[in-house]
């Protein structure tokens, strides 16, 4: 029941009714990472979704030098390895709890398992992670054509 309290919560999940928040989380493995905790390393596979439902994780990846640097951060509310998870490619960078973090993870066995016993159920669940892909690429397109004009004086008329 823990795992239906906590995806409640989640705002990816909002749109879910009862009925289908008991059904997907029985698809769901919970886990809290202590801080310091690695999530996964760039170049794992991207086997699993992670849905945080408290806490933090650092993204990390090597500079040119081989310092890790830190590229971004994941917080409440944010499924995070969705990409390498749907495309079925390796995790390019590494997730490292901040603090101590709970989460909520989809593993490729249980979407598998999902979209056989309740295809309905999936495609909802696939249509809400669409929208937050999307809305990240729309932060991204914004941010480099904010940095672009920056650096290039705005568009040329």
């Amino acid at each position: 029941m823990v795992k239906v309290e906590l995806a409640k919560e989640f705002p990816l999940f909002a749109t879910f009714e009862e009925k289908e928040l008991e059904e997907i989380a029985r698809y769901l493995d919970y886990k809290v990472y202590p801080k310091g905790a690695v999530l996964f390393e760039e170049g794992d596979p991207g086997d699993k979704i992670f849905f945080i439902v408290k806490g933090r994780v650092g993204l990390y990846r090597p500079d040119s030098f081989g310092n890790e640097v830190k590229v971004a951060v994941s917080e409440f509310g944010t499924p995070l390895g969705e990409l390498s998870f749907f495309s079925n490619k390796l995790h390019s960078s590494k997730g490292v709890a901040s603090k101590e973090t709970y989460t909520l993870i989809l593993t490729r066995e249980g979407y598998e398992k999902l979209k056989e016993e309740d295809p309905q159920l999936a495609i909802k669940l696939l249509e809400a992670m669409v929208k937050v892909i999307a809305e990240r690429l729309k932060e991204m397109n914004k941010k480099f054509v904010d940095t672009t004009c920056f650096i290039w004086g705005g568009p040329k008329k």
